[in-house]
């Protein structure tokens, strides 16, 4: 396999795997957010947490 079609399945694979890491982000906040609709964790707590996700999606550049 020539290097060039090596990077080619190297660079599909990378973009797979960071499509479940999006998705995985996107189930952790919604789940962050049933349980403070559920009274399972207070607003301020789901405010944190939400933050949390969100900056280290933005660090990670996925959103």
């Amino acid at each position: 396999m020539k290097q060039d079609d090596e990077s080619e399945v190297l660079k599909g694979m990378f973009e797979e795997i960071m499509k479940i890491v999006r998705q995985k982000q996107i189930k952790m906040e919604s789940i962050v957010q049933r349980a403070t609709e559920q009274d399972m964790i207070s607003q301020d707590s789901f405010n944190r947490i939400y933050k949390i996700l969100s900056d280290y999606g933005k660090k990670k550049q996925w959103m």
